[in-house]
């Protein structure tokens, strides 16, 4: 069995097709498209889930669809923020990006967009040697180590500062003048390569990244690259772009407020289509039968059991994924057990490493009665219709009770199996502290 959820293949023209949509948001994608079709502003949309939600699957369906499947066609920009907040500088990430739209139109709109773009550089750049300065005199700017310095390098230093402050006095003007040529150029280009449609320039993976270059870049977004022609989709956990602010700008600051003021208008992506939510069934469904070996059998009550679970506490995408990579790391290394009905107690305490810690832990210590761990699990409040929680709790009180107990289950019909490889061993603790050597 496959350890991983292996990873959605979407080709470029693919789009939102059936067997890959299983949320079922292609509708979502349709509005959003639509949005940016008939919106005549410099728009910068934040398209809002949790981590483990789909964004990134649902982004790259949506961008084949709104480039090759609707009848007024995008053309779009992949950006992945995480992947490139190693560079210093989001404006030469976001221009380097947006360089690829000219770089097969002829050496003449090259060499535009690059003196342009060097021109804008220059004048957000513009004083950064003082860092520099700093650096050499060892502080000397900020006063820390003044008076244990040469009077003559001091004399250096301060005439350092005059000439760059007065350079920047000198080039204020210019460099407004460059920061806003390049803008019109920018609208101008938009306007050319967009085909009479907005250029959607997606950024992914924003709550991922250092927050120092998350914020840079959406402030340089604002300010700079948000022009008519070219709409900005950022693709993100809001919360943790929230804390970013926080982390950088300290918590007195309203993280939600500073955000307005760059992204216009916040969207949440839906965990499944309105008319399509099963909190999570479908893809627990479809993650399972990925991650099996072909003709591999597994018992076939595994899934419905997880499902009772799943709809009890809601669970991400994410935290599905973690509890059935749990589950095929035990499969592999006990084989012995591959068709034992203990296959459901096994994927239960997957379950319990990732939900519910505490009592997975308790396990482990022998602290936990029978009558407490059903209290703690809320087994006995599902909505059973099919008796799998009830055939759960039975093999976990039968795996509780101490010989005489087992016994009694047996004698009175309460407890059959087709397999007693495990009957008497503790199974939940066994299976509890094989998982508990596995780190998250």
């Amino acid at each position: 069995m496959k350890i991983v959820v292996p990873a959605l293949e979407i080709i470029d023209e693919e789009g939102f097709s059936p067997e890959k949509d299983i949320f079922q948001r292609k509708d979502f994608g349709k509005r959003l498209a639509n949005l940016f079709e008939n919106t005549d502003d410099e728009l910068v949309v934040g398209l809002d889930a949790p981590w483990g939600e789909g964004k990134s699957t649902f982004i790259q369906m949506w961008k084949g669809y709104v480039e090759h499947q609707r009848d007024t066609k995008f053309k779009t920009i992949y950006f992945d923020a995480f992947a490139n907040d190693y560079q210093k500088d989001p404006f030469l990430a976001l221009a380097s990006e947006l360089y690829e739209l000219v770089e097969d139109k002829g050496e003449t709109k090259k060499t535009e967009f690059k003196k342009k773009a060097v021109n804008a550089i220059k004048s957000l750049t513009r004083g950064a040697l003082k860092i520099g300065v700093r650096a050499t005199t060892g502080g000397m700017l900020d006063g820390t180590i003044v008076d244990s310095v040469e009077e003559e390098a001091s004399k250096l230093v301060a005439t350092q500062v005059d000439n760059i402050v007065g350079d920047i006095f000198d080039n204020s003007k210019k460099d407004k003048k460059s920061l806003e040529n390049f803008k019109i150029y920018l609208e101008k280009m938009a306007g050319e390569e967009g085909d009479g449609q907005p250029i959607i320039f997606i950024i992914d993976e924003l709550d991922r990244c250092r927050p120092d270059f998350a914020l840079e870049l959406i402030e340089q977004i604002k300010h700079i690259f948000s022009v008519k022609g070219i709409t900005f989709l950022l693709v993100l956990n809001r919360k943790q772009l929230e804390a970013s602010v926080k982390s950088r700008y300290g918590n007195d600051i309203d993280s939600i407020q500073y955000l307005q003021k760059f992204v216009k208008l916040w969207l949440s992506l839906p965990r499944s289509s309105e008319e399509y939510n099963d909190n999570g069934e479908k893809y627990l469904e479809f993650a399972f039968e990925s991650m099996k070996e072909e003709d591999e059998f597994q018992n076939p009550n595994i899934i419905p059991t997880l499902i009772q679970l799943i709809k009890l506490k809601k669970l991400s995408y994410r935290t599905i994924e973690q509890i059935l990579t749990y589950f095929a790391i035990i499969h592999n290394i006990t084989p012995s057990v591959k068709y034992d009905d203990y296959q459901i107690v096994i994927a239960f305490i997957c379950y319990l490493r990732v939900v519910q810690v505490e009592v997975f832990e308790r396990i482990i210590n022998d602290t936990i009665t029978f009558a407490e761990f059903i209290e703690e699990t809320n087994l006995d409040k599902i909505d059973d219709s099919h008796n799998l929680i009830k055939f759960l709790i039975t093999r976990i009180k039968f795996d509780f009770a101490d010989e005489e107990g087992k016994n009694l289950m047996i004698k009175n019909g309460e407890y059959t199996s087709n397999s007693y490889s495990y009957a008497g061993t503790n199974i939940l603790k066994k299976v509890a502290e094989i998982l508990s050597t596995l780190q998250n």
